[in-house]
């Protein structure tokens, strides 16, 4: 399973749903805490648990994002995990905080629908990379099995 988080301002959740809706039967897992999380749960334990577990982090960055209270320490946790995080800006002039600023980033404030579409494209190939590496494992994994196997059969056959 391929995990995206995606950090943004309550705002801005017309944006995410997009987001979210776009990726719907890709194989794709999004954790959007306003879906992901049910009332009577800890939020700050299970976005810190989700941002840990993901394999891409998608900031939309707005004016709103910028004064949330929750998004920059969101940003904090990705980047010190070392996350790929891909910034989508949505409000023209806005620069990214700190850590992230030298990130390149999609502009959605400038072709929402094409920018989508890149998003998508960008999610799906990070998925596809992780389970070729996935795959490759595995089958090493196999090829030594079967190393391991014709040599304890060698050993038995010494005797």
């Amino acid at each position: 399973m391929f995990k995206v988080f995606v950090s943004y301002s309550t705002h801005d959740l017309k944006n995410v749903t997009e987001l979210q809706q776009s990726l719907v039967g890709t194989g794709v897992e999004v954790f959007v805490a306003a879906h992901s999380v049910v009332p009577s749960e800890l939020l700050s334990e299970k976005i810190s648990a989700a941002i840990g577990n993901c394999d891409l982090f998608i900031l939309l960055w707005s004016a709103k994002a910028k004064v949330s209270d929750w998004v920059p320490q969101e940003i904090g946790k990705a980047h010190s995990l070392q996350k790929t995080i891909l910034p989508l800006v949505l409000d023209e002039g806005l620069d990214l905080p700190g850590f992230i600023s030298g990130l390149k980033y999609l502009a959605i404030y400038r072709d929402p629908q094409a920018s989508m579409a890149q998003v998508q494209e960008f999610v799906l190939k990070q998925f596809q990379t992780k389970r070729d590496a996935i795959r490759l494992k595995e089958q090493e994994s196999a090829r030594n099995f079967l190393v391991l196997g014709g040599l304890i059969l060698w050993l038995f056959s010494q005797k």
